[in-house]
């Protein structure tokens, strides 16, 4: 029985080029634009200094914790996570819509000079080190004596012009135990990590708006690649 993969949770990334020194001051006027965020705020008392700046002083979510909203003074995150055994495709368009509204909001606060698109799916799996060990070139592995233990693999390419930007192209693998909404809460398997970043070292302040953004994940959705992955760790199953 061919491997199946779910959506573990997709996240965007905004990255401001300057710091919003209030982020306790702004998270109001976020939930009016997204409703769904109708949980109590967490307010976190960072200090304003720089080494701090990643730091989320403010967290939003539902009360469903399908969305979820960190924001630091140098960048902000949404998260959407999967439900239960939910795939990319059955959340993708939810993901376009909730996306397009989270940086509409920080398009109008402030300007934006990176984004970056992360993807996390899990697969069940009891021999999670077994299957991980499929991405190692033989040559490699048989440097190491005795059984797999424990594997985990990452790998960084850039791509250099994706929808007009130069792009991190990142790929984790990795054993996870995971929270399964109506499977389990301790769920054995492998985590696959696919993440689309613009280069840190460059600035595309007023290169984005919504219609971009929308072009970036669908960009992003493109290469994927994760039949192919999962060819390569579950071969006698697909």
């Amino acid at each position: 029985m061919a491997k199946e993969e779910i959506l573990f949770n997709s996240q965007v990334a905004l990255f401001f080029e300057s710091p919003i020194f209030r982020p306790d001051q702004i998270y109001f006027d976020l939930t009016k634009a997204m409703p769904e965020l109708d949980d109590s705020p967490l307010v976190v008392p960072v200090p304003n200094e720089q080494q701090l700046y990643n730091v989320p002083v403010v967290s939003l979510k539902s009360k469903n914790s399908s969305v979820s909203v960190n924001i630091a003074r140098a960048r902000a995150d949404i998260f959407i996570a999967g439900e239960g055994r939910e795939k990319f495709d059955s959340k993708r368009d939810k993901i376009i819509e909730d996306v397009k509204s989270f940086f509409n909001y920080f398009y109008k606060l402030t300007k934006i000079k990176r984004i970056g698109f992360v993807t996390r799916f899990f697969v069940e799996d009891d021999d999670q080190d077994k299957s991980i060990e499929r991405l190692l070139a033989d040559q490699f592995k048989d440097l190491n004596e005795g059984s797999v233990h424990e594997a985990f693999v990452r790998y960084v390419t850039r791509i250099e012009n994706m929808s007009g930007f130069s792009v991190n192209n990142f790929t984790s693998v990795e054993k996870k135990l995971a929270k399964i909404k109506g499977v389990g809460d301790n769920v054995k398997g492998v985590l696959i990590t696919r993440d689309f970043n613009t280069d840190p070292e460059q600035s595309y302040v007023g290169k984005f708006n919504a219609e971009i953004i929308e072009q970036f994940l669908n960009m992003s959705e493109q290469n994927f690649n994760l039949d192919k992955i999962k060819n390569i760790l579950w071969p006698s199953e697909q």
